[in-house]
């Protein structure tokens, strides 16, 4: 375990925000601290795993993103595969949203890239060739997935992505910058390998959000002790202007408040020894249809915000 400074303002004075429990144990029996930074804001979990110990805690065969069609099992599993399924061309569609270069030119890299799923959409329903996909996972498991069925080049970190000739038109940063320990390496690195007119797409969970405040400890967003950050515009803002890097749009991603408001609901329901049933499913439903109008309406209130960057002019 570590206790770390903010990686903002690099001051350690915090103000605790909330205790969470880890969602893969919802008795609760272990608790997570969250804190807000006293200078920037930033909200963070602290103390955390270090980056030796947390690969432990990804290693559960519920851990949604590293599930593929090989390992899973129940029916849950299969419908959560079959809706990232459909949900990927849209996913890579704004990705790739307003992007100039022909597709067989753009050259793409997913730091995060789990099982290869979205950069195998990339290839298979944009034409992206193959040799222009690159992906970093630290998962072994994961990364072999994706080397091996979809015939990606995937690197187990950014400090292994050292081919000086890679630029790229896209690089993804989709639900993972939360989960970086080095996390100034990672963005420093992202804007070495942006093309000069590329741009870095950040999709994050939103603290501030209507869910997140509904459910507080039981929001499934805040994954700990997996989730380490938890920006708002202002502080991601704030963090990238560090790196020469700047937002120039944020949307509101939708599809994101169905399924965390199906699994806050879920999460509440053990954690009061009640029953998951029709009707429970039947209002999370109802709740995450509400919620997702209510972050189309008020998109920094939406369950998770996708940031467009560029580097800054200078």
């Amino acid at each position: 375990m570590e206790t770390v400074s903010c990686p903002i303002s690099n001051f350690a004075e915090f103000t605790p925000w909330l205790q969470v429990p880890d969602r893969f144990d919802p008795a609760g029996n272990e608790q997570w601290t969250l804190q807000r930074s006293n200078a920037s804001g930033l909200i963070m979990l602290n103390p955390r795993p270090d980056s030796s110990e947390i690969a432990l805690h990804y290693r559960t065969g519920q851990y949604d993103p590293h599930l593929h069609a090989q390992n899973s099992t129940t029916v849950s599993e299969r419908a959560y595969l079959a809706a990232r399924s459909l949900l990927l061309r849209y996913r890579a569609g704004l990705i790739l949203k307003e992007c100039r270069k022909p597709l067989q030119q753009v050259r793409l890299l997913e730091i995060g890239c789990s099982t290869g799923d979205l950069l195998n959409c990339f290839h298979q329903k944009k034409g992206i060739p193959l040799e222009n996909l690159a992906g970093v996972e630290p998962d072994t498991e994961a990364a072999d997935y994706a080397r091996t069925v979809f015939g990606l080049k995937v690197y187990p970190s950014v400090s292994d992505a050292t081919d000086p000739e890679m630029r790229f038109d896209r690089i993804v940063l989709w639900h993972t910058l939360e989960h970086i320990h080095a996390i100034h390496e990672t963005l420093a690195y992202a804007t070495e390998r942006l093309a000069p007119e590329g741009v870095l797409i950040i999709a994050l969970p939103n603290p501030d959000s209507y869910d997140a405040k509904q459910y507080r400890q039981n929001w499934i967003a805040w994954d700990a002790p997996r989730h380490l950050y938890h920006f708002v515009p202002d502080t991601l803002e704030t963090l990238l202007e560090m790196h020469q890097m700047s937002i120039f749009k944020q949307l509101p991603y939708l599809p994101d408040t169905i399924y965390n408001t199906l699994h806050s609901e879920k999460l509440c329901c053990k954690r009061a020894n009640r029953g998951f049933h029709a009707s429970q499913l039947a209002t999370a439903l109802l709740r995450g249809i509400a919620t997702a109008v209510r972050g189309a309406l008020l998109p920094r209130q939406a369950s998770s915000l996708v940031y467009f960057v560029r580097k800054s002019q200078t």
